[in-house]
């Protein structure tokens, strides 16, 4: 609530004393930018943005509130927990936050349930697919009973086993918010043969894209969902669904999806990969992951940018330069307040020619993985803005040891640990960053940070 001082003048005449000086209004603070560590993060407010990194330590989400209440969630971690997995030839997963017995998908339902505003309806406007991996839209695995991820017949029902050939889903990932938090849009690369990866044919790729099919042929019969894939160099596919007048600064650019770039004109977009069927024949060869064809979003209010990437990389790049398309999306994109790291920031994404325009303030990474984050792309972030801030959901010991060894100290990051927050104020002139207790389901605020001025 405002409360403005009344100065009283004279009407002009030469007797009359000049003026005093005048009063600022005295100015309360809103609440939702009354942040207090210990406390519950404060609702989010009609004019505010809000972009919240969920961790449940199964992969990535990311949930945001739109200045006009339009809600969208990017990805939908469902990973095996790492206490029920066997990794021993990869690289193994860091703790389910916040706990084993707590699926994914769960964690993120009781998140956005509990910061959901009312306008949201109980719905999600958008669920943006950034590429179809395990850790993003939920995962196959044969012993699906072992991580507690219930089979559904293709009407929703809970069975005793999944029939894939007749529309069975699992509870996990896409599937487990959905049923939950009806989604109206959801937003994709396209059918995976166009282009085709590198999992295009295997067994466990053919199952987990199938798992994603059914899902969303249930979606579509029982809740209305349109699936739509990403239109690259667009800003009128993901927009303000409530009030889009009253946030005319406010847009969302689609930069890249499935290898194609937006070229910076209107809304067009081109791409140096070989065709799907070039693809197809020399799979082998090619060797083209399922990350080099993420969909890449710019989010833009006022003066504040977000670039968030899913999991992009380059490698192999310098043998076949149309995989490195962060080098292609660096022509046509600028500073920005915030990045998403890409690919969880382990090796061989975040590359250099994209960080060098970026040069991120705020660097979240959503690590699930031991690896995560990988040194020398801490290293080429620094070389872009020594001054960037770095946020990780987790921080597994093994890698302590490993970034001390390379000139790196974690503690100088805004967090080893948490949900990340980044909440920008009405107009997009100021944001803060607040990192969330990720141990229990209260969500109180164990550190804060800002507010930043974007420039």
């Amino acid at each position: 609530m405002a409360f403005s001082a009344v100065v009283l003048t004279g009407c002009g005449g030469k007797d009359d004393p000049a003026p005093g000086p005048i009063i600022p209004p005295i100015t309360e603070t809103p609440a939702a930018e009354k942040f207090e560590v210990g406390q519950v993060l404060p609702a989010w407010e009609d004019g505010y943005l809000d972009l919240h990194c969920i961790n449940g330590g199964r992969g990535e989400a990311f949930y945001y509130i739109l200045p006009d209440g339009t809600t969208m969630l990017i990805d939908a971690a469902g990973a095996p927990p790492n206490e029920l997995t066997d990794y021993a030839s990869d690289s193994p997963g860091v703790a389910s936050r916040p706990s084993a017995s707590i699926n994914s998908g769960k964690v993120i339902v009781n998140y956005i349930q509990h910061f959901a505003p009312s306008i949201a309806g109980g719905k999600l406007d958008y669920f943006v697919s950034s590429h179809y991996h395990g850790d993003h839209i939920g995962s196959w695995r044969a012993d699906y009973n072992k991580f507690g991820w219930t089979p559904y017949d293709k009407d929703g029902n809970p069975v005793s086993s999944i029939n894939l050939t007749s529309g069975g889903f699992l509870l996990n990932g896409i599937a487990e918010v959905g049923l939950s938090i009806p989604i109206v849009k959801v937003l994709d690369r396209g059918d995976w043969s166009n282009p085709p990866s590198e999992e295009y044919n295997t067994d466990s790729g053919k199952k987990r894209y199938q798992l994603y099919l059914n899902f969303l042929d249930y979606a579509k019969r029982k809740q209305g969902t349109v699936r739509e894939t990403i239109q690259v160099g667009h800003t009128d596919q993901i927009v303000l669904k409530h009030d889009a007048s009253k946030y005319t600064s406010f847009r969302v650019r689609n930069v890249a999806a499935g290898g194609y770039v937006w070229t910076g004109n209107g809304t067009s977009s081109t791409t140096d990969f070989p065709s799907a069927d070039e693809l197809l024949k020399n799979q082998s060869t090619y060797n083209l992951g399922e990350n080099h064809l993420s969909c890449v979003l710019l989010l833009q209010y006022g003066n504040f940018d977000m670039f968030t990437g899913g999991d992009v990389q380059y490698n192999d790049a310098s043998k076949y330069p149309w995989k490195h398309v962060e080098k292609k999306m660096a022509s046509v994109l600028k500073k920005v307040e915030v990045m998403k790291a890409s690919h969880h920031s382990t090796a061989n994404t975040n590359s250099k020619e994209l960080l060098t325009v970026l040069k991120p303030n705020i660097y979240i990474a959503g690590v699930w993985r031991t690896v995560q984050p990988n040194p020398a792309t801490l290293k080429r972030v620094f070389e872009a803005n020594s001054s960037t801030k770095i946020f990780t959901t987790n921080l597994d010991a093994s890698n302590v040891t490993t970034l001390k060894a390379d000139g790196i100290d974690p503690a100088t990051f805004g967090c080893t640990g948490g949900h990340v927050v980044v909440r920008v104020a009405k107009g997009g002139a100021k944001y803060w960053v607040l990192v969330l207790d990720d141990s229990n389901q209260d969500y109180k605020i164990t550190r804060k940070y800002g507010p930043y001025n974007c420039l």
